[in-house]
């Protein structure tokens, strides 16, 4: 009942602190979306920081939807319409845009029932000109956005920081402007670079199934693909928690975003592509970013794909601890944990820590150029259990490219070995540390070197894990924890699709299927775009999305690992450019 949502969401606002709310009197009203549930959309960052960014504009006010609490589904899918707002509880129809946060492809069908949730048509050349405008912004779309094509108006390829301002201001000069929907988009598309608008491309395909070309329409006179655009760190402000909330994990931390991207090169990570050049914050400026808003707050979570390689690590983390702050990361590199960073975990009282392995054999570390030796993994451990932290949490893959029984029986040796010298070094102490793995499926996502490769294969997948748990269940003091691989098998079909498998999105969002459903059902095999390795020219759907990297660049590094070769690091500094991001 609309009421029990209506009430949820007061309770919400009662419990947060930061809020914005603000008269809508003659300002651009934007909703923006989540497709999840508040307690996850809460938990993330860049989220919270595009909310306070568009409301630090006087004639904007920006308010925060979600994906319905299950309890609320009903209700919704059996009136559409009826989506609210949190901050003032208004339909979506009273917005001027509805605008997504799509950090994660297995989002891609909340983002589309909730567009029908709202009451707006989910095909964007349904709208009428009364209608909101639909867009999306976030790495999963700057990826690859064309699984949402029919749906989106627009979507913003890049950072916030740098789009923000130029779409506020096209859209304030023309506010009042008498063109038509089409007319605005198109001219949208031309002004804001890194605006992409995916009803003025065309797509053709070859007979056998793959893109033949992405093409504007003739006459619409936008760009042929779509730049993505990068932020200056040096010029912007940390990203920073807005709002604090008891109803997400991290209800009590606030969280600073410390640096952006990763200069390692690990040929899986597309955050370490998305993000390149490596860019950090500035010291002072992250230290200064915990003042302002919540000073009473005592937890800060330091944000980074590579918190360890911050240049000023250990200096932020003794100056925070002096200041009686206590720090949590999300994970730690184990070559670079430092006695100062297990100092200011043991002053956070830290019990447990995670250290990304990724692979059990070096053979395997090779190939996806995780440049990290068991002497690393063993020595982090000695120095973390020696600092009373017992509990360890390892991340690994399966279905790597050229994975083998032995690269798994490594994965099995490699926690032994962990759990070895944690029993060693923690001998005569009170109790005994756990390793915990957490293990996922490795899914082949745009713009890295594996983007030609095929995901392993749902039965695959299966007996490879099933194969690790039984090995080491009667190993004490260690858990397996696996992701589902049918839910990977999504995800790779999303990150991989091209405009064709928004039939799958219609079908579990739109006709209320399962995804088993969905893909027995449609008139397409989904293996085409999940098992099929991609051969060297074949032209990606992604590919109207202009990034940067070389692609020659990304083959070379694709053979380089099926030669088990290293790859050298991100060096901007050094005058690199062998990617082709920061120039020729």
């Amino acid at each position: 009942m609309l009421w029990k949502l209506k009430e949820r969401q007061q309770q919400w606002l009662a419990e947060e602190r930061g809020t914005v709310r603000k008269d809508w009197g003659g300002k651009l009203r934007l909703a923006l979306a989540f497709p999840n549930r508040y307690s996850i959309g809460m938990s993330n960052l860049g989220f919270q920081f595009v909310y306070e960014a568009l409301n630090h504009y006087d004639h904007v006010v920006c308010e925060r939807v979600f994906y319905p609490e299950a309890e609320d589904l009903p209700m919704l899918k059996q009136q559409p319409g009826r989506l609210l707002s949190v901050e003032s509880q208004r339909p979506l129809l009273d917005f001027h845009f509805l605008t997504f946060s799509l950090p994660f492809e297995n989002d891609f069908s909340n983002s589309v029932e909730m567009i029908k949730f709202g009451g707006i048509p989910p095909l964007s050349e349904q709208r009428a000109s009364s209608d909101p405008f639909v867009a999306a912004g976030g790495i999963a779309v700057s990826m690859n956005p064309e699984p949402l094509a029919p749906f989106f108006d627009f979507v913003f390829v890049g950072e916030a920081e740098t789009l923000i301002p130029d779409f506020l201001a096209f859209w304030l000069e023309n506010q009042e402007s008498k063109r038509s929907r089409q007319e605005l988009l198109t001219a949208l598309a031309k002004e804001v670079q890194g605006i992409y608008v995916p009803s003025l491309y065309r797509v053709s395909y070859h007979q056998h199934g793959t893109v033949a070309a992405i093409e504007p329409l003739p006459g619409s006179g936008v760009p042929p693909r779509v730049a993505y655009r990068r932020t200056d760190l040096n010029a912007s402000s940390p990203c920073k928690t807005a709002i604090l909330t008891p109803n997400t994990e991290f209800s009590n931390v606030l969280l600073v975003e410390i640096g952006r991207g990763c200069g390692r090169g690990c040929r899986f990570c597309a955050a370490g592509f998305m993000y390149r050049p490596m860019r950090h914050h500035a010291a002072d400026k992250v230290l200064g970013a915990m003042e302002p808003g919540f000073p009473e707050i005592s937890r800060v979570g330091l944000v980074s794909a590579a918190v360890t390689d911050y240049p000023d690590i250990s200096c932020v983390c003794q100056e925070l601890v002096r200041s009686g702050k206590q720090l949590s990361f999300s994970s730690l590199r184990a070559d670079r944990i430092t006695p100062e960073i297990v100092a200011a975990l043991q002053a956070s009282q830290h019990r447990s820590v995670a250290i990304a392995v990724e692979a059990g054999s070096a053979r395997l570390r090779r190939v996806i150029n995780k440049d990290l030796t068991l002497d690393d993994i063993y020595r982090a451990v000695a120095l973390l259990t020696e600092g009373g932290i017992l509990s360890l949490k390892l991340y690994f893959m399966i279905g790597l490219p050229t994975e083998t029984l032995d690269d798994l029986e490594a994965i099995v040796e490699v926690v032994k070995g962990v759990k070895h010298h944690v029993l060693k070094t923690s001998r005569g102490q009170k109790r005994l540390g756990t390793v915990t793995l957490s293990i996922n499926a490795f899914i082949p996502k745009a713009f890295t070197p594996f983007q030609w490769v095929s995901f392993a294969g749902v039965q695959e997948l299966k007996e490879r894990a099933k194969w690790i748990k039984k090995t080491l269940q009667k190993v004490p003091n260690v858990r397996v924890h696996f992701d589902v691989p049918k839910w990977a098998y999504v995800e790779a079909l999303l990150a991989r699709g091209d405009r064709r498998t928004a039939l799958f999105l219609e079908k579990v969002a739109l006709d209320d299927l399962s995804w088993t459903q969905a893909m027995r059902t449609a008139p397409l095999n989904p293996d085409f775009w999940v098992m099929r390795e991609r051969d060297r020219d074949e032209i990606f759907p992604w590919e109207i999305i202009d990034l940067g990297l070389k692609r020659t660049f990304l083959w070379e590094e694709y053979q380089s690992a099926l030669q088990e070769q290293k790859g050298l690091p991100c060096m901007p500094e050094e005058g690199c450019r062998r990617c082709g991001i920061c120039g020729a």
